[in-house]
């Protein structure tokens, strides 16, 4: 069977102010286009390179995959789209909206799905396809983690993980406005560390809690909500950072999840987590 990956070109324009066109795939069907499949996996997927500068560049755009094994069809946005959800699955899934000329004859289409970013669609990959989460699950677990800590930046940094073909990158957070913690260097570079080591133990593509502490800690984030809104990682990830910073605080203001986090102590984390720092802008 041949390739059925459909490009489309795009017009580009670099942060060194070149302007130039490429070539973007907006639909991958993954038993057809296996090199694509492990450069969504690996993260060089519409990948290019600069003419003028050489600077590598990962353009965002909107692409649909099609994976006929694991009956799945999704549409893979940016990031930043997130906030159109409702609007965006309104265009795309309740339309119906399709490449007809690459669907395959008689092939049920199986769960239409809608996710933001890279990470999302490896995420659902990784519980969906049980060859994937054997073949790269050790790896990750395994593997050491990379911190990259961005100094004098809005964004702080990332977690790393790294399989086989899998690599991710998690989104480092600083703590809440409100959190009312010292606000200097140090002591943010103190908060991250925790953070990203709290994200290592638990995230969504693998965690080191079994079935029965992930449920515990629903259950305690159900009955002990801390601060604003957010997904379980997070909420584990600065819950964490909170109680290693200071545990006498964090314990009297959230007691289960303190001793939630205090019972992990004899939890083993194969995975270690290596330091990589970058410097200042210039």
């Amino acid at each position: 069977r041949g390739a059925m990956a459909l490009k489309t070109t795009y017009d580009i324009r670099c942060g060194c102010g070149a302007a130039f066109t490429k070539e973007i795939f907006e639909y991958v069907l993954a038993e057809h286009d296996p090199e694509l499949r492990d450069a969504i996996l690996s993260g060089e997927f519409n990948r290019i390179v600069c003419p003028s500068c050489g600077r590598g560049l990962s353009v965002g755009t909107r692409y649909f995959y099609r994976d006929e094994k694991n009956r799945l069809s999704v549409w893979v946005c940016p990031r930043e789209d997130e906030q159109k959800r409702k609007e965006l699955a309104r265009e795309l899934i309740e339309k119906n909206a399709c490449l007809e000329c690459h669907h395959t004859d008689g092939t049920d289409p199986g769960r239409k799905l809608l996710v933001f970013g890279r990470e999302a669609l490896v995420c659902l990959l990784l519980k969906a396809d049980p060859d994937l989460r054997r073949t790269e699950g050790r790896c990750l677990r395994r593997n050491p983690a990379v911190r990259l800590i961005v100094e004098g930046r809005d964004a702080p940094g990332y977690l790393v993980l790294c399989g086989k073909k899998v690599r991710v990158a998690i989104h480092l957070r600083y703590p809440p406005e409100q959190a009312g913690l010292p606000d200097g260097t140090e002591e943010r570079g103190r908060w991250l560390r925790h953070y990203s080591f709290g994200m290592n133990i638990h995230n969504p593509y693998s965690s080191f809690l079994d079935p029965r502490r992930k449920s515990e800690w629903e259950r305690i984030r159900k009955e002990e909500p801390a601060g604003e809104p957010k997904n379980e990682y997070e909420d584990f990830a600065e819950s964490w950072a909170f109680c290693r910073l200071d545990a006498k605080r964090f314990g009297a203001r959230c007691p289960e999840r303190r001793r939630f986090l205090d019972g992990l102590k004899g939890v083993n984390i194969p995975r270690k987590v290596r330091p990589l720092r970058v410097g200042r802008p210039g």
